[in-house]
């Protein structure tokens, strides 16, 4: 092989390293906008739970139906949602997630403990 066939593989290889970095930037690029793009809709998405969790909650007090989930401090059903969305809320285990939706008693008894001891 001779100086210029490798001078040429050396160029060409030196082309498709430029282009391929330049691809690996806008791949960089769109990667981080699509994290914030789905930081902003979870953000958005808990929002919206919230609000719609709100409207049936003043919804059923028009009605007179008086829930269980209405009589709950604003924390209690927090931790009532967190528990619901498959985490631990007892302190033994807090934030780890629930396999198989499992009931945990120490959980259930923060939420519905403090219901009995408050009656």
């Amino acid at each position: 092989m001779d100086t210029k066939d490798l001078a040429k593989r050396l160029s060409l290889l030196s082309e498709q390293l430029d282009h391929m970095r330049q691809e690996m930037d806008e791949l960089i690029d769109i990667w981080g906008q699509v994290l914030v793009k789905n930081q902003d809709l979870q953000m958005e998405n808990h929002y919206l739970r919230e609000r719609v969790n709100q409207l049936n909650n003043e919804e059923g007090e028009e009605k007179g139906e008086g829930s269980s989930s209405q009589l709950r401090s604003p924390a209690l059903q927090n931790l009532l949602n967190i528990y619901e969305d498959g985490y631990h809320i007892c302190n033994i285990s807090y934030g780890q997630r629930r396999e198989n939706a499992e009931q945990c008693m120490f959980c259930l008894d923060i939420l519905y403990g403090m219901e009995e001891k408050r009656s």
